[in-house]
């Protein structure tokens, strides 16, 4: 809860973030990636992290260079629980649409609005 998690207390230390940590509400997760919705952002100079793998390529291997041309397609997570979690699957659109048709309750519309980029 709070300011006793690791993930809202990373959100809150960037500079010029706008988060502000409610002691009363769980925080669970924070992602760090390149999506260009909210990509991550180098502290000191703001650059994204896309920006600084595709000027650094040698940050990457060449394979992974080659297959996904020059990006980083990878999203990195941090948890922060109180206990333990269900395992999280994440399927393409396709199974996502049959596991909604056959358990709505445990994947729910949501579920499947999630993969629809898939």
């Amino acid at each position: 809860l709070g300011s006793t998690s690791a993930a809202a207390r990373y959100a809150s230390a960037t500079p010029s973030s706008d988060v502000s940590i409610d002691d009363q509400k769980p925080y669970a997760e924070l992602w760090m990636g390149t999506h260009p919705s909210l990509p991550s952002k180098d502290v000191q100079t703001g650059r994204t992290l896309l920006d600084m793998v595709q000027d650094n390529q040698s940050l990457m291997s060449t394979t992974i260079t080659e297959k996904y041309g020059g990006k980083l397609p990878f999203l990195f997570k941090v948890l922060s629980i109180r206990k333990a979690l269900s395992i999280q699957a994440h399927p393409n659109k396709k199974l996502a649409g049959e596991l909604h048709a056959k358990d709505s309750k445990n994947y729910p519309g949501s579920y499947l609005q999630q993969h629809e980029v898939a």
